[in-house]
């Protein structure tokens, strides 16, 4: 698993797993590659990435990760879930980017 300033994208639900249950702070960016919201915002989560080098960032494009989708229940996107030491803390949907990085920032405390 990369992290400190770079996304790395997950398409297995064991990687999923993985990452979710791994040690820290891991937010997830679940996606789709043709809406406009989420193309708009993943600039932003990889500047964040570079801003909080401790957090691990992870982008699912859930149509091509059916299952991470259906296990996770996402309906919207962009929908973002915050884990901390493999416990789910946090979960937005659609946030603006201030909510997003003020969630980001408290969930790293």
């Amino acid at each position: 698993m990369k992290f400190g300033g770079e996304v790395e994208e997950i398409s297995s639900l064991d990687k999923f797993k993985a990452a979710a249950c791994s040690l820290g702070v891991s937010v997830f960016h679940f996606k789709v590659a043709s809406n406009e919201q989420c193309e708009e915002i993943s600039p932003f989560i990889n500047m964040l990435c570079v801003r909080y080098p401790s957090i691990k960032f992870f982008k699912v494009d859930v149509e091509e990760s059916l299952a991470i989708a259906k296990a996770e229940s996402i309906r919207m996107v962009p929908t973002f879930k915050i884990y901390r030491n493999g416990v789910k803390v946090k979960e937005l949907i659609r946030p603006n980017h201030q909510f997003l990085e003020e969630s980001v920032r408290n969930c790293s405390l």
